[in-house]
């Protein structure tokens, strides 16, 4: 008996080593990339995506990003067209429903968001030539999911966790913080129903808490790859 539980204790012991050995940011990183299809991700230039955002009522709206760092994202408020955008140096935006139909700079705190959005293969993508610092702070569950937890601490100063699902390698969650009106507000988006397109792995459907409350849901009807798409769309209107 004494034996067999030794040998049991053992076996543990060699497990739990190995699933230390296992939990380390090269192997969580590389395992995500090839999850992903980043391979297939690298020889895409533009994303189109076209579906609804959910708040209160349902708003067509349609994202377009092209490789590097160009990002749009047009939404319609009652039938009035409202843009998002970032060329690679400046993030502007259009809300016409509010009187100004102008098109104004982004401040910078949330200028910040659109540059994260902006960035065509993700914040964890040669992370450290971008500048910024990524790390291992641990485990944790995203709705009764395990998942590892990564700190990431942007060239910007930025700070951002992002939540990995132990086992398919997916971004389950990321958390960070905004400023509005002076204050901190806590910001989550969900990441669910992932699916491939051409070797590429999207999530379709995305959901923000807003300090805590429910914000808003983006589901997306179709993603497509590589469409022409017009350098000057990302551009900030001169009016």
């Amino acid at each position: 008996m004494t034996k067999k539980i030794s040998l049991a204790v053992a076996v543990l012991m060699i497990c739990s080593m190995a699933g230390a050995q296992d939990l380390n940011l090269d192997n969580i990183l590389s395992d995500h990339s090839k999850a992903i299809g980043l391979g297939n991700l690298r020889k895409v230039n533009t994303i189109t995506m076209t579906g609804t955002i959910i708040q209160q009522d349902a708003m067509p709206v349609k994202i377009i990003k092209m490789r590097p760092d160009k990002y749009l994202m047009e939404f319609d408020i009652q039938d009035i067209t409202g843009f998002q955008g970032y060329d690679g140096q400046t993030a502007w935006t259009t809300a016409p429903w509010s009187g100004n139909p102008k098109p104004q700079v982004m401040p910078d705190d949330r200028a910040k968001e659109l540059r994260s959005r902006a960035d065509f293969d993700g914040l964890l993508y040669h992370w450290k030539e971008k500048g910024h610092l990524v790390e291992l702070v641990g485990r944790d569950t995203v709705e009764k999911t395990p998942a590892f937890k990564l700190k990431v601490t942007k060239k910007d100063g930025g700070i951002e966790y992002y939540y990995m699902d132990a086992i398919k390698s997916t971004i389950l969650k990321r958390a960070y913080s905004r400023m509005v009106r002076g204050q901190e507000v806590a910001v989550e988006n969900y990441f669910k129903d992932y699916r491939m397109v051409q070797g590429v792995l999207f999530a379709f459907t995305q959901v923000t808490y807003f300090g805590g409350q429910l914000y808003n849901t983006l589901q997306f009807d179709t993603i497509q790859l590589n469409n022409p798409v017009d350098t000057n769309a990302f551009r900030m209107p001169v009016q």
